[in-house]
């Protein structure tokens, strides 16, 4: 008598005799079937295994991450909390140093003004003065990216050191798991980073150059359209509408070299990783990660574009936040400035992204976490 199924396979020992009958008189054996493994059972559709396995490493890349950085807290936090910091002193000194430049330019914008409305002439804000402000900064915006550069490369690096203790101090057990390392100081933290931060340097600067080009190209492709350059592209007014041809070339075409500009730095991204895991030179860092992001294309730009998503999002909380901070400033420089509403405009303008950027590194510290994992898994196979 044949027993109960479970699942779809047979259970009943006369199936199991009948096999070991068969065998004994030379006839092939029947395999006894496998109890299917539990959990998530496939469907067979072409393909299943091939998503579900990306799925799987895209979540485990980010877990680790998250593992690190909640074992590694102090290196992780400590670092972020160094270069918000570096970013307020650093940034707070050229922005101040500009108004400075600049004062004697607010000055006469406000005796301009208030001479033409005592004549009751119409008058145009920073007419006379623009020129010399846009030298001002012309000075100031370079020397600040080079802080950004810096600071970026710092704590990508910072990061990437934490993500390799993480996963080789031996006083990990190793059924602790990842993260389980013992904490890295932050005096431990810059020695191991210190050797690096030059070749890291380099490689924000060069990521920025290859970054720019596709950039300036869109940007460029939409000034050419504005002015009429493109012949058969004429921009929509309120009688005629956008043409096809006009949003290929003016609307579709930019979005396309901006993509490719993302996608461009997706690839580039692990190459800070690769410097302190390999400690090669700039070039060779990026061109390693170029070749290790090749089979991974998908994941790693999937990640990246996560990590993206999370300093986004932390840049428009924190300009917010900032908001809040413009109206104070606002008010205490009207105050020491005897009501001067030329120079507290430019101020509260800027002051919402100023704060933005400064706390930005508290969004940066994990990324560059995953990034550091990323590339860990990546280089593992």
């Amino acid at each position: 008598m044949a027993g109960r199924t479970v699942d779809g396979f047979a259970e009943a020992p006369v199936a199991l005799h009948v096999c070991t009958d068969l065998a004994g008189s030379g006839t092939a054996p029947v395999p006894e079937p496998t109890a299917r493994p539990p959990g998530r059972r496939g469907t067979g559709r072409p393909g299943e295994g091939v998503a579900s396995t990306m799925n799987d490493r895209f979540a485990g890349t980010v877990i680790e991450a998250l593992l690190i950085t909640s074992g590694q807290r102090r290196s992780v936090w400590g670092a972020a909390a160094v270069t918000c910091a570096a970013a307020l002193i650093a940034g707070g000194a050229l922005v101040t140093g500009a108004f400075a430049a600049s004062w004697s330019l607010f000055l006469q914008a406000r005796r301009y003004a208030e001479s033409s409305i005592e004549g009751e002439d119409s008058y145009v804000a920073y007419a006379d003065q623009m020129d010399g402000l846009l030298e001002v900064a012309c000075v100031v915006f370079p020397l600040l990216f080079l802080v950004a550069a810096a600071l970026v490369a710092w704590l990508l690096t910072a990061q990437a050191v934490t993500a390799a203790h993480a996963g080789q101090s031996p006083a990990a057990e190793p059924s602790a798991g990842t993260g389980a390392a013992r904490p890295l100081t932050l005096s431990a933290l810059w020695r191991r980073s210190r050797p690096h931060l030059g070749a890291a340097f380099r490689v924000q600067l060069l990521t920025a150059a290859c970054a720019l080009v596709p950039g300036l190209a869109g940007l460029l492709v939409m000034a050419a359209v504005d002015r009429g350059l493109v012949p058969g592209v004429a921009w929509p007014t309120y009688h005629e509408p956008a043409t096809v041809r006009f949003l290929l070339v003016g609307r579709a075409l930019p979005v396309v070299l901006w993509v490719l500009g993302v996608v461009l730095v997706s690839r580039l991204s692990l190459a800070t990783a690769v410097r302190v895991a390999d400690g090669v030179p700039a070039v060779t860092a990026l061109r390693r990660s170029w070749t290790l992001t090749r089979t991974a294309r998908a994941r790693t730009a999937g990640i990246f574009l996560l990590c993206t998503a999370a300093v986004a999002v932390m840049f428009r909380l924190s300009a917010w936040l900032g908001g809040y901070v413009a109206h104070w400033a606002g008010l205490l420089m009207l105050a020491t400035t005897d009501d001067n509403v030329w120079v507290t405009g430019v101020l509260v303008l800027i002051t919402p992204v100023a704060v933005a950027l400064v706390l930005l590194p508290l969004a940066l510290a994990p990324a560059g976490v995953v990034l550091a994992c990323l590339r860990q898994r990546l280089a593992r196979g």
